[in-house]
């Protein structure tokens, strides 16, 4: 009775789904799923990141560029990993924090599209919210440090489960180094939850008395 009870699966309510974060960062993507369906000309230059455009004075594209999107499933499948990993990362630190791992993981993948871009050569132009969703997962990974999740009736460990998503992402996309940038939102993410770990153990906390 007891080994049935553990591998039960209980779906978080609607309300916690939709966060406040969550659920705008899922209207901005489909704002800009539709803008890019609609208006590719004026999407291009509003939401799709390259390195001449940035060098060139484009500077919000660092942020905007994870709202564009010209596939339909890209969208799903991303607005899925946001709705419940994001979800469960706002609800774990609040939405102030939710929104601001979202803008480091979205600047720092930003600067490494420019950078390697500008190594390589050419102008490759980005959209997609892929870096976010392995900053997400790697923060899941983090925050939940030790939970087991059901994947195909097997019981995994949060950061096991996470580690081995950015691996089967690397293998896949090894022939095309500029989507490999995408992945480095998973250590950009890392970073960044563990400076913030260390900055909230060295503030010195206040006197009860």
């Amino acid at each position: 009775m007891s080994a049935m009870r553990e591998m039960q699966v209980v779906l978080p309510s609607p309300g916690k789904l939709f966060t406040p974060g969550v659920t705008a960062v899922l209207a901005l993507c489909v704002a800009g799923f539709l803008l890019c369906a609609f208006a590719p000309s004026v999407a291009v230059g509003v939401l799709g990141l390259s390195a001449a455009s940035v060098l060139h004075g484009r500077i919000w594209l660092l942020l905007t560029y994870p709202f564009g999107n010209d596939s339909a499933t890209n969208l799903v499948f991303s607005g899925l990993i946001v709705l419940f990993v994001g979800s469960s990362v706002e609800r774990e630190w609040r939405t102030a924090s939710f929104l601001w791992l979202w803008v480091v993981v979205s600047l720092g993948c930003g600067i490494l599209w420019v950078v390697v871009s500008l190594l390589l050569g050419g102008n490759p132009m980005g959209v997609g919210a892929t870096a976010c969703n392995y900053g997400l997962l790697a923060t899941m990974g983090l925050l939940h440090r030790g939970r087991r999740f059901l994947i195909l009736f097997a019981a995994v460990e949060a950061q096991h489960l996470v580690v081995g998503l950015i691996v089967v992402g690397i293998l896949l996309n090894l022939g095309s180094p500029m989507r490999l940038v995408w992945i480095a939102g998973a250590p950009v993410a890392y970073l960044y939850v563990k400076a913030k770990w260390r900055y909230a153990a060295a503030r010195p906390r206040r006197s009860t008395t």
